[in-house]
């Protein structure tokens, strides 16, 4: 009975327009195999470091952008790299391509505003499956999304290299293949704040995941007024 309850609810919610159902970017714990709230993500000080890496224009004569990560296990799922419209570093190669490291393809360099100019390098790989702004920024240019990451947070097959190898070590992996490869410039030690799952204490994962979803417009609205002087007759603050 609390089953088909649940079912029916669904199903109005639904037929009603207050539901619905698309693949969006969520909080994943590869730990649990489960999607989390906000309020389940715990962000907690981490030392991490920034590889900077060579990615040469296709065509170039040599040139490359140097971009700067803390996760070059992600570089087989980068379908872009980003530069700021007014950075005059950058103009002239935007609409040409790069060589991505650890692959055999190419990606466009692209011009949104969301690139910071101070940080890094200016330059960024975009990588749509497993950032929540590069997902975005994938959208407004309509990039191919390549999820290199399995469930459990190991790396999947369409990555190509490490496959099978937890994400941990798949970074370690990815920086020696760099270096060999004459593509890592440098490494830095970098501070950062990391989101561990409140239940399993897992790195949590940016990742795309078909859910439910609830409109919140109306709903708001009605909270709001609920708890605001105007709308609680008990003087609700």
């Amino acid at each position: 009975d609390y089953s088909r309850q649940v079912q029916d609810c669904f199903v109005h919610f639904f037929k009603s327009g207050h539901i619905y159902r698309g693949k969006r970017m969520v909080n994943w714990c590869p730990a649990s195999l489960t999607a989390l709230s906000d309020e389940e993500v715990i962000m907690k000080e981490s030392q991490s470091k920034f590889f900077y890496m060579r990615y040469e224009i296709v065509d170039g004569d040599g040139e490359f952008l140097e971009i700067a990560t803390t996760r070059p296990e992600t570089i087989m799922g980068d379908t872009a790299v980003a530069v700021h419209p007014k950075d005059d570093r950058y103009k002239h190669l935007v609409g040409k391509r790069v060589h991505v490291p650890l692959t055999n393809r190419t990606v466009p360099i692209i011009a949104d505003d969301y690139v910071d100019r101070e940080f890094g390098t200016g330059a960024l790989k975009i990588t749509p499956a497993h950032d929540v702004n590069d997902n975005e920024v994938g959208e407004r240019h309509n990039l191919e999304t390549i999820d290199i990451l399995n469930p459990d947070g190991t790396i999947a097959e369409v990555a190509g290299i490490f496959v099978g190898e937890p994400r941990e070590k798949a970074r370690k992996l990815a920086a020696k293949k760099l270096d060999a490869d004459g593509q890592l410039i440098k490494t830095e030690n970098y501070d950062t704040s990391v989101g561990r799952s409140e239940r399993t204490g897992a790195v949590v994962e940016p990742r795309l995941t078909l859910q439910w979803f609830v409109q919140m417009d109306e709903f708001a609205e009605k909270a709001m007024a609920g708890v605001t002087r105007e709308g609680n007759p008990n003087g609700g603050t």
